[in-house]
C-alpha cells in the first residue's frame, strides 16, 4: 500500500507556469495535460511580480517540479523571473521551461545564459514537450525506453 502511494504521488508534476495572456495559458494548460496526464498541479501566475513572489516563498518540501515561463512579459519580466528561480536556493535545481515567440539568438542566449533548462517556441507542442520533460527527467519511461531501443 505505502508503495502505491509513493508511486502517486511520484506520477503527479506541479508546474508554476507565469504566462500573461490567457489563451497562451490555456494553450500550455492544455500541452501540459495531454503530455503529463491529469495528475499535474498546475498554479498559475499572471505576471512575473506575482511570480517572483510565489518563487520567494517556496522551500525545498514544496518547489514546484517544473517552471514554464513566458520570456515576453512586460518589462522584459520573464529574465526577472528566470533570474529568481535560479538565485532562490530551494528552486534553483528545478528546471525552467522558457515558452517565447522570440526568434532573437540573443533572447535564446541570454535565456540559457541565465539557467534555463529549455527553450519553447510558442504555439508549444506536445512532441518538443514531451521531449525536454524527458530530458530533464520528468516524464518516466522515456529514457528506460529508448535505451532498451538502442541495446537491441
Amino acid at each position: 500500500m505505502k508503495e502505491t502511494q509513493t508511486l502517486q504521488d511520484y506520477d503527479g508534476v506541479r508546474i508554476l507556469l507565469v504566462e500573461d495572456n490567457p489563451d497562451h495559458a490555456f494553450v500550455a494548460l492544455t500541452v501540459a495535460r495531454q503530455v503529463l496526464g491529469e495528475s499535474i498541479e498546475l498554479v498559475h501566475a499572471q505576471n512575473a511580480e506575482e511570480a517572483i513572489e510565489l518563487i520567494a516563498q517556496f522551500t525545498e518540501e514544496d518547489h514546484p517540479d517544473l517552471f514554464l515561463v513566458d520570456l515576453r512579459l512586460p518589462d522584459n519580466g520573464g529574465f526577472s523571473v528566470l533570474s529568481s528561480v535560479k538565485a532562490h536556493s530551494a528552486c534553483a535545481g528545478v528546471p525552467v521551461m522558457v515558452i517565447t515567440s522570440s526568434l532573437y539568438d540573443r533572447d535564446i542566449a541570454e535565456c540559457y545564459e541565465l539557467g534555463a533548462s529549455a527553450v519553447l517556441c510558442k504555439p508549444l507542442s506536445r512532441g518538443k514537450f514531451r521531449e525536454e520533460l524527458a530530458r530533464v527527467g520528468l516524464v518516466r519511461g522515456v529514457n528506460k525506453a529508448l535505451y532498451l531501443t538502442i541495446s537491441h
